[in-house]
């Protein structure tokens, strides 16, 4: 056989299979077609479960019946094969089949092999044409009826008018429990942001669109915050109900969210699914197999705020401390706080390790947490803070010890940032009584330590065995012995932490009397209005502001008390008009808070609670004795700079005579043409220091303004010098300038020593100039006028630098702690005081009536806009908005 009919042979047998195969696929073709026929149509929704279940098993025990039949078919053998060809070729006498015969006998007779040899080569060319020929199946023997051809005619037109997704139409026979004819009623879709961010919701899907044909939004793409909730919500859906699949970024599979299950006794036909969104994901809206959305989703993350503080902690005698930071976060600011830790010993010094105590030892209680310091904010959920807190800290148990301070931010997200941690020494109360600091030294160390507690029960004990002469109130002596009792009697936390909180206030009780009760009552006063303004309630912020005006006052009395028990001698009694307290300036402060606080100005009312706690502090501190005391020396020393100010002033007018003196002389020599030049010019050019000297006599016209005022009759006579009459100038020689700079050198030596004995001024500068004067005594002596110019000149700087450094000396070393920020001394109400030299009017700021009142006509405005429901609501919103700024 050649290759050629070994190829036909092959065709022949592939043609065969698909003859035989055909009519029995088109069984499973008609199966198949029935059922999507019928699944178009909507016909599974019309039966229950039950049934349903027992059609579809129907079908597939069909379609299986039927595809077994078709595959099982036998393979065509190569006689079939061939006997095909021949049939359909046409060709007589099977010249395949005969070809492939053999001679049996007489094979050996040379006449039968040649005839045997001409009927093969003429079967050879009778196989070449034989024709393979294209299948036929006759389908129609087994399908008379062509009912194949009618499946296929209704199919078509039925796919075509069916409306809604096919895939979700075939889906809907494996589908059970669903009576609703058609494609799900509803679904819906959308993205929650977190309430704190103030954005709307982010709509994905509208129920009130058709969900039966392509997923909604499928391109859409969405930046949503962090934290984010989405909800897909179907009515409807079967059993399964809806589910959500999420790849999120860097997952390798899809995470399939589930529908929360449904409520015992919930007969509705609702699904729902929540899934909160932390990461950037592509989500797929599921129900079984069907798509029903799919959304791309970007998260903006939400960074932990930032605070930090904008100046150094600031500490006062009572133990306060202000705190001044600035804090920011992309959604609001809900809270702030100083966290507190003792900070980590020192390494001792080897060569010092002598003289340390002894190491505690023995079993130790479990040690407090550090209280939490709580910052006050203006405005809650401010994206922007730039404030300060006064913060009460001499009752913490870690006051005056070294300590790890940081802040801690807390956005409306819940999430925290923290500052740079810094170590200070914690501010404490500094107590004047023996007794007080006594109570107070055995309070840090059962606060420090449980193990401290016998050494503290002996101290309490040697404190009450004679408590004659310096415990005069016998409740301080009972709460002592008291405490005394408890810790020898017991060693637990709780007696322990009782025992700290009452030493703190027996030692109050010691230092202040029954101002510590008054002071106590006024702070709690104020932690009450604090609250009522947080709250908003007009009736309980009027209710608090009275109460805060009788504990204020109480306070002032009982502060007024015990200044004159110290200090029972008029004269001892500090200066009004630099320590006491205006009563009218008083009276206007709480005016100012009450009308803050109805008027619903939470910022400002927090400032002036804030103020008010630290004009507390600076009366209790200016009350003081070492307060007084230093305040005496600050008036000593400001009496002396006075002396050296007048002093300055005269030495002054004493070179301008000098400068007259030498005027008169070099007109004497010139003649009367010469004179009247130079009077036109002001003064001669006496060189470098000359124009320093004249520079010097408008300098000097402020400074010698007292010694102006004092020595009338020594300046008249120097502007008789000037003015060139000859009276005055008989008067004003050589011998008259020379003793008037001997008498300022003598005062200068008397000032220099009294400074000196004070530590305060600039002995050298002072000598400088004391040297200058003296120069110039011996230059007015010999009749050297221009040299007595120049030291004189000399001096008057000398003196004016010393001035300035006294000046600014006082400033940083008398009452820095009375003002704000520290910067120079001030009164209670942060006035320079009268004290430390004139007020020149640029420390207090007036404000603007105008402005006032215009910002209350707006204010009132918006709330009558904001009251209007009728308004768009943009506009209320927008209003609203205005609203919390104010």
């Amino acid at each position: 056989m050649t290759r050629s009919f070994a190829r036909k042979v092959r065709l022949s047998t592939l043609a065969l299979f698909f003859e035989r195969i055909w009519p029995r696929l088109w069984l499973v073709f008609g199966v198949a077609m029935l059922f999507a026929m019928l699944s178009f149509v909507g016909f599974w929704a019309y039966f229950d479960p039950l049934p349903h279940k027992i059609l579809l098993a129907a079908f597939g025990v069909a379609a299986a019946a039927s595809v077994v039949y078709a595959v099982r078919i036998p393979w065509p053998t190569r006689d079939e094969a061939i006997r095909r060809i021949e049939r359909r070729s046409g060709i007589p006498h099977r010249p395949a089949t005969s070809y492939e015969d053999t001679l049996t006998s007489d094979a050996a007779n040379p006449t039968t092999t040649a005839i045997w040899q001409a009927h093969r080569e003429r079967l050879a060319k009778a196989i070449q044409r034989l024709k393979v020929g294209n299948p036929a199946p006759r389908t129609d023997r087994f399908d008379p009826w062509a009912v194949r051809g009618l499946l296929l005619l209704l199919l078509i037109p039925v796919a075509v008018m069916a409306t809604g997704n096919l895939g979700d139409r075939l889906a809907a026979a494996f589908r059970f429990g669903t009576n609703d004819q058609g494609p799900p009623a509803r679904v819906d879709a959308w993205v929650t942001p977190p309430p704190y961010t103030a954005l709307p919701p982010v709509l994905l899907a509208d129920g009130s669109k058709d969900v039966s044909g392509e997923p909604q939004d499928r391109s859409k793409f969405f930046e949503v915050p962090d934290h984010s909730l989405l909800t897909l919500r179907g009515a409807g859906f079967d059993s399964t109900g809806v589910s959500l699949e999420v790849l999120a970024d860097g997952a390798t599979e899809p995470q399939l969210v589930a529908p929360e299950k449904s409520k015992p006794g919930d007969t509705g036909n609702v699904s729902e699914v929540r899934y909160e969104i932390r990461k950037s994901a592509r989500v797929r809206a599921l129900s079984g197999t069907r798509e029903l959305g799919l959304w791309t989703f970007d998260v903006i993350a939400d960074d932990p705020p930032k605070i930090a503080m904008t100046k150094d902690i600031s500490g006062t005698q009572r133990g306060s401390m202000r705190v001044s930071y600035k804090a920011e976060d992309d959604y609001g600011i809900q809270s702030a706080e100083v966290k507190l830790r003792p900070a980590p010993p020192k390494p001792v010094d080897p060569s010092k390790a002598w003289a340390q105590p002894p190491p505690l030892t023995g079993p130790r209680l479990p040690l407090e947490r550090p209280p939490v310091l709580s910052l006050k904010i203006p405005r809650p959920g401010a994206k922007t803070l730039d404030t300060s807190t006064l913060l009460d800290v001499g009752e913490n148990p870690l006051a005056g010890q070294r300590v790890q301070l940081w802040l801690e931010a807390t956005d409306v997200g819940g999430q925290i940032g923290r500052s740079k941690p810094i170590e200070i020494v914690l501010p404490s109360r500094r107590f004047k009584n023996p007794l007080a600091r006594a109570v107070i030294e055995q309070r840090r160390k059962l606060a420090e330590d449980s193990r401290y507690r016998p050494t503290a029960v002996r101290a309490l004990d040697a404190l009450t065995m004679e408590p004659e002469g310096f415990i005069t109130d016998n409740s301080v002596y009972l709460g002592l012995r008291s405490i005394y009792h408890r810790l020898d009697h017991q060693d637990s936390r709780e007696a322990i932490t009782s025992s700290v909180s009452e030493l703190w206030q027996i030692a109050l009780k010691i230092e202040d009397g029954d101002l510590s009760q008054a002071e106590k009552a006024l702070k709690d006063a104020q932690d009450k209005l604090s609250d009522a303004i947080e709250k908003g309630d007009d009736k309980e912020i009027q209710d608090a502001m009275a109460d805060l005006k009788k504990k204020l006052n109480d306070y002032l009395n009982e502060m007024q008390k015990n200044a004159e028990k110290e200090n029972p001698s008029p004269g001892d009694q500090p200066n009004d008009q630099s320590q006491q307290l205006g009563q009218q300036d008083l009276d206007q402060m709480m005016k100012d808070l009450e009308k803050s606080a109805r008027e619903g100005s939470r910022e400002d009312a927090e400032r002036m609670l804030s103020e008010l706690r630290e004009l507390m502090d600076r009366l209790q501190a200016a009350n003081s004795p070492e307060a007084r005391e230093q305040q005496k020396r600050a008036e000593q020393m400001m009496k002396k700079l006075n002396d050296l100010s007048d002093l300055t002033g005269k030495q002054q007018q004493l070179m301008d005579d000098t400068f007259g003196e030498r005027r008169r002389q070099e007109g004497q020599n010139q003649g009367g043409s010469q004179q009247d030049q130079q009077d036109g010019q002001g003064q001669p050019r006496v060189g470098k220091k000359g124009q320093q000297q004249g520079q010097g006599q408008q300098r000097g016209g402020q400074d010698g303004m007292q010694a102006d005022q004092q020595g009338g009759g020594e300046q008249g006579e120097g502007q008789q010098g000037q003015n060139g009459q000859s009276g005055g100038q008989k008067r004003r020689g050589k011998g008259s300038l020379q003793d008037r700079q001997a008498e300022l050198r003598n005062e200068l030596d008397k000032l220099k020593k009294d400074l000196e004995q004070m530590g305060a001024g600039d002995p050298d500068k002072l000598g400088n100039a004391q040297d200058a004067m003296g120069k110039a005594e011996d230059a007015l002596k010999q009749g050297d006028l221009d040299e007595a110019a120049n030291q004189q000149s000399e001096a008057l700087e000398q003196m004016r630098k010393s001035a300035q450094q006294m000046a600014e000396q006082m400033q940083k070393n008398s009452q820095q702690r009375l003002g704000r920020g520290g910067s120079s001394p001030r009164d209670p109400f942060g006035r320079p005081q009268r004290a430390q030299g004139p007020d020149s009017g640029n420390s207090v700021k007036v404000p603007d009536a105008i402005d006032a009142q215009r910002a209350r006509e707006i204010l009132e405005e918006l709330r009558k806009r904001s009251a209007e429901s009728l308004r768009p609501q943009d506009e209320l919103e927008y209003i609203d908005r205005l609203l919390k700024r104010f």
